[in-house]
């Protein structure tokens, strides 16, 4: 309660007193990180003139383990503490989530970091905030820089994100320039998931390259990745590719070369497997509108079997897809089947089956890349009047365009089911 006497009030602050200026308590801590003012420890960083004023109380009000170094039976008494194994970009970024209330993340290194710092001061709502940034931007591309972090917090949320990544793009994973950063352990680990690649070239080459980024030479190849090479079917190689790219490496001794050649066979057991919960699915669909009029809302033709209809043309796709099946609301024949096939530039059919309703299952998957496809339907029926609209597809690396035919009064959509290893 303010008291005043005479005309003077004695509880007024001067305008000069920061306190006056802030609003809020989280307006006065924020300003105490910013000013350093009333900071009453110092954290140093070996190796550099680097170091950060800060608060006793505000860390140890964040932090357990803060609270038991400058607070415990063991505190810190002096007026610096030195952080010799944190990264002091990290420790910045982490005072302010501290002092500020900061959960915006610049980057994925930035990110990885505060997460293991996080976990060292048992911090769990950071830890759940890095988490969750990592998960939403993990790519096939960035995985090789966050995996390690995973392994070794056991974060099994990111564990699993990690595990689709890897199921979807296990080739782009495994022959990332970033693989030589993976701990032993992070490897091993990797390894063991299902990877499916359409050639044990792959894995092979990926260890060579994490051992060569170890500082490996030929000398010390084969002690340093030995733990690795059971995770190698050798014997789903080719003779070819086992000469070729196995043998001049020194990897493997010549008794055992000798006896894996010997026993090499030609129906091998490939990784690739086309699983129905490896499925994944993309729609191609127009990405602008016909005019709305009658002309182009319901309009269709009646046709005949032997009467071949374009349903989608100048499909191309970044990488190489497997097609199990496709869907469009435009195959509703009238009476027997439709007839859907694919072919590649020349013409050449790559792919046929036969449906009696929306959806259509090839008997085997359609490899699709490096080169222009159609898509075309037979059957008796009504079908769509019209031009054919261009398209933009993409789910996660895989990338589509074309032209597809509107199936569905002024729009055009086709859903395909597909498989990719890439």
């Amino acid at each position: 309660m303010a008291t005043t006497t005479g005309n003077n009030n004695i509880n007024t602050p001067s305008k000069s007193a920061w306190q006056s200026q802030l609003i809020s308590p989280s307006q006065r801590l924020s300003s105490l990180l910013l000013s350093c003012r009333l900071a009453d420890l110092t954290i140093t960083f070996p190796n550099t003139d680097r170091q950060l004023k800060v608060h006793r109380l505000v860390l140890a009000m964040s932090s357990p383990v803060f609270e038991a170094m400058l607070y415990g039976p063991l505190a810190e008494e002096g007026p610096e503490v030195s952080l010799a194994e944190d990264p002091p970009e990290a420790v910045e970024w982490m005072l302010e989530y501290m002092y500020r209330g900061q959960t915006h993340m610049p980057d994925i290194t930035i990110c990885v970091h505060v997460y293991q710092l996080a976990s060292k001061y048992q911090m769990e709502p950071l830890m759940a905030l890095c988490s969750e940034y990592l998960r939403g931007n993990l790519t096939a591309s960035n995985l090789s820089e966050m995996y390690d972090t995973a392994v070794l917090l056991d974060d099994s949320a990111l564990l699993q994100r990690c595990a689709q990544v890897v199921s979807h793009s296990p080739t782009a994973v495994l022959t990332s320039p970033h693989l030589g950063r993976l701990t032993r352990s992070a490897l091993i680990h990797l390894l063991i998931q299902p990877l499916h690649v359409a050639s044990e070239v792959t894995i092979f080459q990926a260890i060579r390259n994490w051992g060569q980024a170890q500082g490996c030479g030929t000398d010390e190849m084969r002690e340093a990745i030995l733990e690795f090479l059971p995770q190698i079917r050798f014997l789903a190689m080719t003779t070819d590719e086992f000469v070729e790219h196995v043998m001049p490496s020194g990897v493997l001794n010549l008794h055992e070369a000798s006896s894996i050649l010997m026993n090499i066979k030609k129906m091998r057991e490939k990784r690739l497997r086309f699983d129905e919960e490896l499925l994944r699915k993309v729609t191609l669909a127009t990405t602008h509108n016909f005019p709305k009029t009658k002309k182009h809302t319901r309009s269709s033709n009646f046709v005949h079997s032997n009467q071949e209809q374009i349903l989608v043309m100048n499909l191309r796709t970044a990488g190489i897809i497997q097609v199990g099946r496709l869907e469009c609301k435009a195959l509703n024949p009238t009476s027997g089947s439709a007839c859907v096939t694919i072919k590649d530039s020349q013409g050449n059919i790559i792919g046929t089956t036969t449906t009696d309703g929306h959806q259509a299952t090839f008997n085997k998957p359609v490899s699709l890349g490096g080169d222009v496809y159609s898509l075309t339907v037979a059957m008796e029926g009504h079908w769509p009047r019209g031009e054919l609209g261009d398209f933009l597809a993409t789910e996660d690396e895989v990338r589509l365009t074309g032209r597809v035919a509107y199936t569905e009064g002024r729009s055009g959509s086709v859903t395909l089911y597909f498989w990719s290893f890439n």
